[in-house]
């Protein structure tokens, strides 16, 4: 080859000289050009990371074809690549210029044979399952009776009036605190994250719910984020889980310190019901009535039993004055307790009231009222949010009533802003 090379060199022909550099661009131009976009499926091996870049090869079992994803574009998966995994990738063919590498440049990437959604959420259940934060050991009991509830959901998803309804039926006591937090979307996992640390670090609450109404994977995708698992497994307030419906289940159920199949079912689980506080009261004052007979009674029989006995008969003429100061103790004793039990009575019987005077009907039968937008269902808060000419439904004590915002406010400068109608709406 050297005297071939030495005879073109002497033939006296100028043949162009190119650099390397000219030929790797050369080719990189004819490999973009001639194959275009593609699409390419194979097996991911010699898979790493640096700087936010995926480099790795796709292999079949033929050949090997090296790959780069850059971080711009690997941004957008929804899993983490990894050897092994059979993938279809779309992208351009190329030569890395300063090596002479050739590779293609990854634009998407989609498993083979399984969504992106389905892989991510397996690979994010195992790291934290591997962690430890799915132990039941890990996880908190709820507070028996909370002072104050707190909801981090959207406030005007259907959830929040589920919650607020039953949390109003089962133990009005409760205050309720509404964190509003998207349930959706790219922001949504940001402000669940940021939400549950303001609880925690304000302890504002006894016990957190996190909730949003049905939806499909992509729509619930915000409670599979690794930055809301973390934010309930860091959390120094219990929390409550109750996202979607009964089948349902997110990476934040598995971190909750309960999770619930439904909204309803999450604020049922986090208060009690008074129903059940009112039976156990009765059933506490029924067992301490028949403790205090059972401590009188069996003195009484005791002292009879000896009566009977031969010994006492032969002294009946000595006890008389005594059997009738015992009877005297009992009676007062029994006086005591029947007063002990109607002290009880009146007492739980108070507590019963308080309950029921702080029940929203009572709150309306005391002469107020709250207004709902006709048209959405939505509670219209402040005067500000009434707009002129907005359908309103004013809710009573004994029914609703319809009303629409007047054009301007009246002329004596009073803060009315409806009028009412002659229909009743309900």
């Amino acid at each position: 080859m050297s005297f071939v090379q030495a005879d073109l060199f002497a033939s006296g022909e100028s043949p162009v000289v190119y650099r390397v550099r000219e030929i790797n661009d050369a080719a990189r131009r004819l490999l973009d050009e001639g194959f275009g976009e593609l699409t390419v499926e194979g097996e991911i091996s010699n898979c790493k990371q640096h700087a936010g870049h995926w480099y790795f090869s796709l292999k079949d079992e033929f050949a090997e074809l090296g790959a780069v994803m850059f971080q711009s574009d690997a941004a957008a998966l929804r899993f983490r690549p990894q050897n092994g995994l059979a993938v279809r990738v779309r992208g351009r063919l190329g030569i890395y210029v300063p090596k002479g590498k050739y590779q293609i440049q990854v634009r998407a990437m989609r498993p083979v044979g399984q969504g992106a959604l389905e892989l991510a959420f397996k690979q994010l259940k195992e790291k934290l399952e591997a962690e430890g934060l799915f132990d039941p050991a890990r996880k908190r009991a709820l507070p028996r009776f909370p002072r104050c509830v707190a909801l981090v959901t959207s406030p005007s998803g259907a959830a929040v009036r589920d919650l607020l309804t039953t949390l109003a039926g089962r133990w009005p006591l409760a205050r309720i605190l509404v964190v509003p937090v998207q349930v959706q979307g790219d922001a949504a996992p940001r402000e669940i994250a940021d939400a549950l640390a303001l609880v925690s670090r304000t302890r504002a609450a006894d016990v957190v719910l996190v909730a949003r109404g049905g939806g499909s994977l992509e729509d619930l995708w915000a409670f599979n984020d690794e930055r809301v698992a973390r934010a309930i497994v860091a959390c120094r307030v219990p929390v409550v889980t109750g996202i979607g419906h009964e089948t349902d289940f997110t990476i934040a159920d598995f971190v909750a310190d309960r999770r619930a199949p439904t909204p309803t079912a999450a604020a049922a689980a986090a208060v009690p019901s008074q129903d059940e506080v009112r039976r156990i009261l009765r059933e506490a004052e029924l067992r301490s009535a028949r403790a205090l007979r059972r401590r009188l009674e069996l003195p009484r029989q005791r002292l009879e039993s000896l009566l009977r006995g031969w010994g006492f008969r032969r002294m009946r003429g000595l006890v008389p004055e005594h059997l009738q100061t015992l009877d005297l103790r009992l009676e007062r004793a029994e006086r005591a307790l029947q007063l002990g039990l109607e002290r009880r009575r009146e007492r739980v019987q108070a507590q019963w009231a308080q309950l029921q005077a702080l029940g929203p009907q009572r709150v309306l039968e005391r002469g107020y009222t709250y207004c709902v937008d006709a048209s959405t269902g939505d509670i219209v808060a402040q005067a500000a949010a009434a707009r002129p000419g907005q359908d309103l439904h004013l809710h009573f004590a004994d029914g609703v009533r319809a009303a629409r915002v007047a054009d301007a406010p009246p002329a004596d400068g009073t803060s009315r802003t409806a009028s009412r109608s002659t229909k009743d709406a309900r």
